[in-house]
This record gives structure tokens, C-alpha cells and sequence, in this order.
């Protein structure tokens, strides 16, 4: 059956690594070409990966608390999963057209999954630098492997990377049922703030930037109806949202690159990524 690899890979998240990509390009102002569209496909690939390699590290701990994931109930064999893993990760990167600078996004994978996300800050921190590497791989890419020195492409990275650091942090108190409303408030705040300051810095930021402020007021009154009840179905609903907002992010990003159809392109995709969200959890 398909649905269970679907469920393993949560595929409705397979949307926002290739987003990521988009806007590392449109930050630069570079022209489409096929290697950046490998490098898009080798993101989704190496993002896979992550998805797949973290249920096969977290198996044991699955089986006692989440027992319906994929390799847990049966459907999946461990071992399957983690040659599934394990092609992803070495196809995403032979794919790549700067293999170096993936290369460190699959070591960053490969030590978050297994090492590094026993600790939640250290996990929230490796996953902030590996979303905004990801983002940052469309420049890379786009500029012949250099590493983009322009401050807006820096400014986006580093606020990418502070919202990851946010809904990391927020996944972590999924699996606390002590955790304190106020903690999760406050760390829900962070994302629309990055946002809305991050776009400020873009070349053509009025509108990005408006757009970027309403969502934000919008989100931000989501939370405060939420109240004192913060349970796991509550934070996890909030997840979903955030996740899918990295895309709403990435294609704001675009529109104040200057690059109106990219925007539109990603925003699009965020429709199906919702629907999909509907039948299989994007955590």
C-alpha cells in the first residue's frame, strides 16, 4: 500500500523544501535553469530523508507513544525505512548540482535524526541552521557555489532559521503535557514576528510586507483565542499552521524579490499541502 510511505515521508510538507529553494533564487535575482531545479528536487529528496531516517531513530519511543505511525504498526519494516532513508539521503545529494553544500545539509539530517534532537534546544537550533541552509542552497546554487553576501538573502536566511527554531521548540511541547500555556504563546510569537520584521529588508518590501503583518495579526489572534488551552491536539493544530506558513513565508520572500509569479507558484501549493494535511499529519 502507498499510503503508508505517503504518511512516512509526510508527503503534504514535501511542498516547502522546494519552496525554500524558490526563494533562495529569487533572493538573488537568478534566472531559472536546470540546475536549479535539480537543486529544488534534491532538497525534497534530502528533506524526505529527514522525515524517514527520524521515525526509523525514533521507532522505539513511536511504539510506546505514537503506535499508528508507519514502522511501529507493522506497515513499515524498520529496515525498509531505513534503506528508503538512506536512498533518499545519497540520491539527493548525487543529484545536487553543488554536492558539497548538500552534502552538509545530509550530515545535518543524519545528526539531527540520530543524536542532536535528544536535547530540544540543540534540536530546535540544528533544524533553524538546516531549513535556512536549505533556503539559502537556491543562492548557492544560482551563483556557481559562492556563498551570497547580499545582506536581504542573509537577513531572510537567519529569520527563516529563527522560525524553525520556533516551531521546533513548539514540536517539542507536543510531547509534554506539563508544558505551560504561557511557554507555548510566547514561542508561538516568534514566527510572525521574523516574518514581518524579515521581509522589511527586501528590495520591494511594501507589499510582501503588509501581506506579511496582516497573516500575522491574523495568527496572532488565533493563539490568544486559544486561552489557557494549550492541550497536545491544540499545539499540534498550531504546527500544522506554522508548517504550512513556512510557504506562505517563502512566497512572500519572492514577491518582495520582485518575482510576482514565484509568489503566486508557491502560494498555490500551499492549497494541496493543506488538503493532504487533512488526511495525513505533517508531524
Amino acid at each position: 500500500m502507498l499510503l503508508p510511505y505517503l504518511r512516512l515521508v509526510r508527503v503534504g510538507t514535501l511542498f516547502s523544501p522546494a519552496a525554500d529553494v524558490v526563494a533562495g533564487l529569487c533572493l538573488v535575482s537568478a534566472a531559472w535553469s536546470g540546475d536549479l531545479a535539480r537543486a529544488a528536487i534534491a532538497s525534497v529528496c534530502v528533506y524526505a530523508a529527514g522525515m524517514v531516517l527520524n521515525d526509523h531513530a525514533d521507532r522505539t519511543e513511536d511504539a510506546r507513544q505514537r503506535p499508528e505511525r508507519p514502522i511501529p504498526s507493522g506497515q513499515i519494516p524498520a529496515s525498509v525505512a531505513l534503506l528508503l532513508g538512506a536512498t533518499l539521503l545519497v540520491g539527493g545529494v548525487l543529484l545536487a548540482p553543488d554536492r558539497g553544500w548538500y552534502a552538509g545539509l545530509a550530515a545535518l539530517v543524519v545528526a539531527y535524526d540520530y543524536l542532536l534532537k535528544k536535547r530540544l534546544w540543540l534540536a530546535a537550533l540544528t533544524m533553524g541552521t538546516l531549513r535556512a541552509g536549505n533556503l539559502l542552497a537556491g543562492a548557492v546554487v544560482a551563483t556557481g557555489g559562492g556563498f551570497p553576501e547580499d545582506r536581504a538573502a542573509l537577513a531572510i536566511a537567519l529569520g527563516y532559521g529563527l522560525y524553525i527554531v520556533a516551531v521546533t521548540l513548539l514540536g517539542g511541547f507536543e510531547d509534554d503535557p506539563t508544558v505551560r500555556a504561557r511557554a507555548v504563546v510566547g514561542v508561538q510569537s516568534v514566527p510572525p514576528l521574523v516574518v514581518s520584521l524579515g521581509l522589511l529588508t527586501l528590495p520591494e518590501r511594501t507589499p510582501a510586507a503588509w501581506i506579511g503583518i496582516a497573516l500575522a495579526l491574523w495568527f496572532g489572534s488565533r493563539v490568544r483565542r486559544q486561552g489557557e488551552q494549550w492541550d497536545q491536539a491544540a499545539i499540534r493544530r498550531s504546527m500544522t499552521w506554522l508548517l504550512l506558513g513556512t510557504m506562505v513565508f517563502t512566497s512572500l520572500v519572492c514577491l518582495g524579490s520582485g518575482r510576482p509569479w514565484e509568489a503566486v507558484g508557491i502560494a498555490a501549493a500551499i492549497l494541496p499541502a493543506r488538503m493532504i494535511s487533512r488526511r495525513i499529519a505533517l508531524t
